[in-house]
């Protein structure tokens, strides 16, 4: 019998969770384009091409979700995806799969301020917190989420 050191354990839980975050992210984005008749229901989707401007962009940082803007509730899925943002696939890219549960949800005139928990905590590099904070400007159509021990700003669409 093969003997499983704890590494090996721990890549076998983060390709899992890669996997089930893949596979909620489709789910996430059904449900973010279905607009509640109330207008309580939020969706979006905001992407980024990586690297930044002005070298190339070989990948795409892709942030979509569904929030309730009455109970402050809400998902929301990122991840980075192989390809330019004009034409991302649907490979994502190893280790930068997040699913944030939201928990309070703020929305004072076209600004949505959004705070969560990260699901899966071993999908977290050193030093990432599992609290995120990410404000949703829909005036000027920009996202402002974490991404690399940085806020980057992703265009919404």
């Amino acid at each position: 019998m093969k003997n499983i050191d704890r590494r090996h354990l721990f890549k076998l839980a983060g390709v899992g969770s890669a996997v089930a975050a893949a596979t909620t992210l489709p789910v996430v984005g059904r449900y973010a384009r279905q607009p509640a008749r109330d207008g309580s229901i939020f969706g979006f989707r905001a992407t980024l091409g990586l690297p930044e401007a002005p070298l190339p962009s070989y990948a795409t940082y892709v942030v979509e979700g569904s929030l309730n803007l009455l109970n402050g509730t809400g998902l929301i899925a990122s991840r980075v995806l192989a390809g330019h943002p004009g034409d991302p696939s649907e490979i994502g890219l190893p280790g930068t799969a997040r699913v944030v549960k939201v928990t309070q949800v703020q929305a004072t005139g076209a600004q949505v301020n959004v705070r969560g928990v990260i699901e899966d905590r071993a999908q977290l590099q050193p030093g990432e917190s599992p609290q995120v904070q990410m404000t949703i400007d829909r005036g000027r159509g920009v996202l402002l989420a974490p991404f690399g021990g940085r806020t980057v700003t992703l265009t919404v669409a």
